[in-house]
């Protein structure tokens, strides 16, 4: 598999109030997948057994700041829509994941001396689709 660089990722956040696209700011991105486990140990087993549950997730977007205060009302905490990921672009063939999701607002620190940098972090609240360009 080829390497690629994180420069070309695109990053979009559709709301009920239209689309956010964050392309040209981001710094980081992570999906951190889960899924619920369910204890099956019983009776003599010497090591615990589980079954798999539902799935679940959590993405955070680090970004670089324009200042202003044009994502306060999309980026609100409790704010629902749909994140759309795409690590390698969005040329014909690269991968396309989306999930939908609840925004949990966003944070930031400014520092005197660094560029000012916002987190926003959305818990995924439905399937992720995986798809392509």
């Amino acid at each position: 598999m080829a390497e690629y660089i994180g420069k070309d990722a695109d990053y979009r956040w559709v709301w009920s109030g239209g689309t956010v696209n964050f392309s040209a700011d981001h710094r980081t991105f992570n999906y951190a997948p889960s899924v619920e486990m369910h204890d099956t140990t019983a009776g003599s087993d010497v090591a615990k057994t589980y079954v798999s549950g539902v799935k679940d997730g959590s993405m955070t977007l680090t970004l670089v700041h324009q200042g202003g205060t044009a994502l306060d009302g999309p980026c609100a905490e409790g704010v629902g829509g749909t994140l759309f990921w795409s690590p390698e672009g969005t040329a014909t063939g690269k991968p396309k994941h989306s999930a939908p999701a609840i925004c949990q607002g966003f944070s930031y620190n400014p520092q005197y001396a660094a560029v000012v940098e916002y987190q926003i972090s959305w818990q995924q609240n439905g399937v992720r689709v995986d798809a392509a360009w």
